[in-house]
């Protein structure tokens, strides 16, 4: 039975686009997944202080409330940055990689959530290093210095998932993506601890708040440097609050 080398050699091709496809699809599962070593699951980002005023009480509240979150910072702020970020790595760009994660880092509100984002931006550079994705002098090379710290460096956790990013060669979009649905399913799950929101109800809002991920994302690709920005007045006011609420179950 004869045999045409030229299909052989696109099987072949094909075979291993769809590996390093499937690959790649399995590193992003493994970086979102709620079990990600980063502690995630700890905050609430000014929902329990939210909840404990009165704001939010209702699944129509909360979707409100997370849909203005997500349209007016996490679209306009991190993603784009995130952009921003991933491409830096790629090139190795340092000075880009510094002046990103330094510009993240200011744009976050409050102690509480400047806290949160540099935790978990430590949390998941320990596990780049162990799997020598990245080393430690670039980490502190890229980190905004802090002082009293014993000479760590404060890396954005934005700054840290694009690195994942690139060397798992996830590409950008379902990154970006991968992103969104974080942060979205971080927020559905603290929610759920705080209201009185069934698992059904948690899916809608999970459904609704994908669909508009997925139609508003590319405009981030659009978005010029002197334009990344999100003001949330009202989380970061709740977020400034939870601090000294009096019972807390959400970490500040």
């Amino acid at each position: 039975m004869s045999r045409n080398p030229e299909l052989i050699v696109a099987t072949t091709i094909h075979i291993r686009k769809m590996t390093n496809t499937s690959n790649s699809l399995l590193r992003l599962l493994q970086l979102v997944s709620p079990s990600s070593p980063v502690g995630a699951y700890a905050y609430s980002q000014g929902l329990e202080q939210a909840v404990e005023w009165g704001w939010i009480g209702t699944e129509e509240e909360l979707q409100c409330w997370l849909n203005g979150v997500l349209l007016n910072s996490i679209l306009l702020l991190d993603v784009p940055i995130l952009i921003r970020l991933y491409r830096a790595w790629q090139q190795k760009d340092l000075d880009q990689l510094r002046y990103w994660n330094q510009y993240l880092l200011a744009c976050r509100e409050t102690r509480e959530l400047r806290e949160q984002e540099e935790l978990l931006g430590r949390a998941l550079t320990r596990v780049l290093i162990k799997l020598d994705f990245v080393d430690l002098r670039t980490i502190n090379s890229i980190g905004v210095k802090k002082v009293g710290s014993n000479g760590q460096s404060a890396i954005s956790y934005c700054a840290a998932f694009a690195c994942a990013g690139t060397n798992w060669e996830i590409d950008l979009p379902s990154l970006l993506l991968g992103y969104c649905w974080a942060w979205s399913e971080n927020q559905i799950m603290a929610a759920q601890k705080l209201l009185p929101v069934g698992q059904s109800a948690g899916q809608r809002i999970l459904f609704a708040i994908s669909e508009k991920v997925a139609n508003e994302v590319d405009a981030c690709f659009a978005i010029p440097d002197d334009e990344i920005s999100g003001a949330l007045p009202g989380l970061a006011h709740a977020s400034a609050a939870h601090e000294s609420q009096y019972s807390r179950l959400f970490r500040s």
